[in-house]
């Protein structure tokens, strides 16, 4: 009979390991985001996507 609770026990180690090894990442790529201070650019695209999606209002 499988020892389902050693398998359960493995699995969980391995999803838990995987989400704080994704954790440090996402932190890791925040804090260059943060340190690089270049932010124009992304408000920039968001402002020209707002252009676009709003309605013309010309017509």
């Amino acid at each position: 009979m499988p020892d389902y609770e050693k398998m359960y026990f493995e699995l969980f180690n391995a999803v838990t390991s995987a989400i704080a090894t994704l954790e440090d990442a996402q932190k890791m790529c925040e804090e260059i985001y943060i340190e690089t201070g270049d932010h124009g650019k992304i408000i920039l695209l968001e402002s020209q996507n707002k252009e676009h999606n709003e309605p013309n209002k010309d017509s």
